[in-house]
């Protein structure tokens, strides 16, 4: 039996303020993954960076408004003829950076509503935590993997060779965020703890009133 609570002014403004936040994030999110996809898939080919022997460069920057030297480690390449296992790969690592966000963003303005409505330990939070956790935990790792793929495919199609297979160290940038997973998950336990407590409670004052 799910209970609610009234909320504060505070708690209120800040339950708004997340919700508005990720109405512009959901904004933001369908903007980005547009132009990933087009950024992608071009005319000329499949677009994607691959590491190179570093070397110096000379390049302008701001359409030309500056010019800068360096050192690069990466160059874009457009391949055409990537075989349809790597491409089905990088379609599926740019569904995942689209659809990762989404689920984040909609289980925290789930949440916030849920508070907004005074309803704290309830399933849909404990839910959504879950949600959040295992997407965190998840999606990094996948698109670790398909992007692998993709550019193995890539370089392939590009006579670079058939490529390697994905190395240890390549997971250690998401660790922080398979972390945040953890942490999330440990939430949604919190919140199932709560939830039992406070049926217990509900159960325990419905006897106590049956004994008067």
């Amino acid at each position: 039996m799910a209970t609610t609570t009234a909320t504060t002014r505070s708690q209120a403004a800040d339950a708004i303020t997340v919700i508005l936040f990720g109405a512009a994030a959901l904004v933001v999110t369908a903007i980005s993954t547009v132009l990933r996809v087009l950024g992608t898939f071009r005319d000329q080919g499949i677009a994607w960076s691959i590491p190179i022997d570093e070397q110096p460069i000379d390049a302008t920057v701001g359409s030309g408004a500056a010019s800068v030297q360096g050192i690069a480690q990466e160059a874009m390449v457009f391949a055409t003829g990537v075989d349809a296992a790597s491409t089905a790969a990088i379609i599926g690592s740019l569904v995942l950076w689209a659809v990762a966000p989404l689920i984040v963003i909609v289980g925290v303005m789930l949440v916030a509503w849920n508070f907004l409505r005074g309803r704290f330990f309830v399933r849909s939070n404990a839910r959504a935590f879950d949600a959040i956790g295992w997407t965190l935990v998840l999606a990094p790792m996948f698109i670790v993997l398909l992007e692998k793929l993709g550019l193995n495919g890539v370089s392939a199609a590009a006579g670079l060779g058939s490529g390697e297979p994905v190395h240890p160290i390549e997971f250690w940038s998401i660790v922080p965020i398979f972390a945040t997973g953890v942490a999330v998950g440990l939430i949604a336990a919190a919140f199932r703890q709560g939830i039992r407590l406070q049926r217990e409670k509900a159960v325990l004052e419905d006897d106590t009133k049956g004994l008067v």
